[in-house]
């Protein structure tokens, strides 16, 4: 078990230079993993195919469209490495056919969606709301150093957002638990920033 998930570990560090990218993907394959002991998933498979769901992005994307592949080219990065690992040809498959679809929910070979092969996508999607990524978006949009009339409008613009994100549904119990906790901490704390703002300028 653990003999497979250091080469791929190995091979995640060898590939991506980029702390974020590094940081991120062990995020995922940390709620992967928690995704599949909850669920009965084969949890190597599954924090292997959250771990190396970005592996691509050790090339550079010049366009959207290229960008847009990145689990199918991923996905072929990963069969040829579990390959030459000797991994269980039987399991290839679903997580190659998992890190393909994690994008965009398209693949370039057969596969079926089951609670396996979505559980990527929705580990990284629970990744994306969590609170990391709160203060990554805050950070990106330079919020601290915008008016006090514009935080307030950018607040009310994620609180619509995550109104929108929580009529989502997960494949699994475990998953769908994961994101509506992580959707109301948001809600909760932008719910919060506004009232402070609102205070923040008169008696």
């Amino acid at each position: 078990y653990m003999e497979y998930l250091v080469k791929a570990q190995d091979y995640l560090k060898l590939k991506i230079k980029d702390t974020y990218r590094l940081a991120h993907s062990y995020r995922v394959a940390n709620i992967g993993k928690e995704i599949a002991e909850k669920e009965g998933l084969n949890v190597e498979d599954l924090i292997i195919a959250c771990l190396l769901h970005d592996v691509s992005y050790c090339t550079p994307f010049k366009t959207q469209d290229e960008w847009q592949n990145h689990g199918r080219v991923s996905s072929k990065m990963v069969r040829t490495f579990l390959e030459s690992i000797d991994y269980p040809k039987e399991r290839i498959h679903d997580i190659c056919y998992a890190i393909a679809i994690h994008v965009d929910l398209k693949a370039d070979f057969d596969g079926e969606y089951n609670a396996f092969t979505l559980s990527v996508q929705e580990a990284d999607n629970i990744n994306r709301v969590g609170a990391y990524r709160l203060y990554e978006t805050l950070e990106a949009a330079q919020f601290s150093k915008q008016s006090i009339d514009v935080q307030i409008k950018y607040v009310d613009l994620m609180l619509q957002t995550l109104n929108e994100y929580a009529s989502y549904e997960c494949t699994t119990k475990t998953a769908q638990t994961l994101w509506l906790d992580r959707i109301q901490f948001q809600k909760n704390y932008f719910e919060r920033l506004k009232d402070q703002l609102k205070i923040s300028t008169a008696l």
